[in-house]
């Protein structure tokens, strides 16, 4: 394993990177060039998609080190049987969860391409998650309806077709996610939730003001992981 300062976040949309204590950089997949990154001997990889990006890191940089999900890591063993089928951002946002709240009934929702809800108890033993559509998925998901706008703060009842599709979509996640963070509180009284995701941030306020939002979790896990193994 390698010492580096350098962390870089693949999702379905965009590529992330930061070092130690500094800012989040980030650019669009397809826009995004290797040679962007900052110069460094060691680079600590998170990729839930496009292994083409993958290569061309790999390309540019003599050591990555990508990381995978195992079953247990650190204070955290996750609910699968298979630790492969869980997707690597999962895996490092919970393990970003725990670093910020260790010993602690945990709610982790990200908000992104697709919106993912995990639990963990206080023994780090993850209760399982659920997958479903993000914002743009819903709003593609229907042809006769089907948009790009990904304008958020609509979730009242509108008098077009085309707002409320837009309000309707919106506000079909906001009521999943307070649904799941009532079944949290009610099991969990104690429990801590963290929020997650760039598509996250304009819907919080609609959401319960208990929770914690943490920008970019999974890059936080990344670094976690890297300090403890590299």
């Amino acid at each position: 394993m390698c010492q580096s300062d350098l962390f870089v976040d693949i999702g379905h949309s965009a590529v992330k990177w930061r070092t130690f204590n500094s800012k989040v950089s980030k650019e669009n997949v397809e826009s995004f060039s290797a040679s962007n990154i900052p110069n460094s001997e060691c680079i600590w990889l998170s990729a839930v998609a496009h292994p083409n990006v993958v290569d061309s890191i790999k390309t540019e940089f003599a050591n990555v080190e990508l990381v995978l999900p195992s079953k247990k890591y650190g204070n955290l063993t996750i609910a699968y049987e298979t630790p492969s089928n869980l997707g690597v951002d999962r895996f490092l946002a919970m393990l970003g969860a725990i670093e910020h709240f260790p010993r602690t009934n945990l709610l982790v929702v990200d908000l992104g391409s697709a919106l993912t809800i995990d639990i963990i108890n206080d023994d780090g033993i993850h209760q399982g998650g659920l997958i479903m559509p993000g914002l743009k998925a819903l709003r593609t998901s229907f042809a006769k309806f089907s948009t790009d706008n990904m304008l958020q703060g609509m979730t009242e009842l509108q008098s077009n077709t085309k707002d409320a599709w837009l309000s309707g979509t919106e506000t079909m996640l906001i009521s999943t996610i307070k649904e799941q963070i009532g079944d949290f509180h009610s099991k969990y009284p104690n429990g801590v939730i963290l929020l997650t995701g760039g598509d996250i941030t304009k819907l919080s306020k609609e959401l319960p003001q208990r929770l914690n939002y943490f920008e970019n979790l999974v890059l936080d896990g990344l670094e976690s992981y890297a300090k403890s193994v590299g």
